[in-house]
């Protein structure tokens, strides 16, 4: 009577948990996994996109703005030179009489005329502080306009390294999560084995439950794998100004 239990347990419903065993890997190692089927661009994209960011942004305004600065520097000498002018019109007229006697009347006599008076000319000032002083002055300007993008050469070689950091680390992600899944297959498969010896009676509890435990921590190894590639993708897609992941 054990026997046939036995055998009727093994006919209908082990394959029944072995089916759902099946299911539960497919759920682990699903095909549309935007992580199992996820490749990383070429670095050199990566560089280049970077260039897009804020940082990048803000260092070119400010390089800008101190280029800026050294034209008005050398067009400094505008302000020793002035120039000025006047320009006036108008019209002047003179009343007069004439007076020739008591028998005669007063002779009146009114002129006038347009005139214009204008007047143009230049001051030029040695301001020699300012004189002595200003090819220095040209010359420090120079100096900051490099020293910023010096700065922003090296804030790039820091961000591809960065870059670079996050893309062997994804690679290696990649690799070991083919490798967790390659491992949970096994575990799997020796699990399976494991049970129907159990159930035939060639294996005891003991040897079952390690089997299970290995089969769980090769789950648990694919979890921690796929969480720690969606971090450094996910920094990878921030530093990179990249978009990485579909989803």
């Amino acid at each position: 009577m054990r026997r046939a239990i036995i055998i009727l347990f093994v006919l209908f419903v082990l394959p029944i948990n072995a089916n759902a065993q099946v299911s539960s890997s497919k759920n682990l190692v699903d095909t549309n996994d935007v992580l199992l089927n996820f490749t990383l661009p070429p670095l050199d994209l990566l560089f280049e996109n970077a260039k897009k960011g804020p940082s990048w942004d803000l260092y070119t305004l400010k390089i800008e703005e101190l280029n800026r600065k050294l034209l008005t520097e050398k067009r400094s000498w505008y302000q020793f030179v002035d120039f000025f002018g006047t320009y006036q019109y108008g019209v002047v007229g003179m009343n007069s009489y004439t007076n020739l006697g008591a028998n005669y009347p007063l002779i009146y006599q009114n002129s006038g005329g347009e005139q214009i008076w204008y007047n143009a000319g230049a001051s030029i000032r040695f301001p020699l502080d300012k004189l002595v002083d200003k090819r220095n002055r040209v010359k420090a300007q120079k100096l900051t306009v490099k020293q910023t993008e010096k700065e922003l050469e090296v804030w790039y070689e820091d961000r591809k390294m960065q870059i670079v950091e996050l893309y062997v680390k994804s690679e290696e992600m990649l690799a070991n999560l083919k490798s967790a899944i390659e491992q949970y297959s096994l575990s799997q498969a020796q699990y399976e084995m494991a049970e129907k010896d159990y159930i035939m009676g060639s294996i005891n509890i003991s040897a079952l439950g390690i089997a299970k435990g290995q089969q769980v921590m090769a789950i648990q190894q694919i979890g921690k794998i796929k969480s720690e590639l969606k971090v450094a993708i996910l920094k990878l897609e921030i530093i990179s100004c990249t978009k990485l992941l579909d989803k």
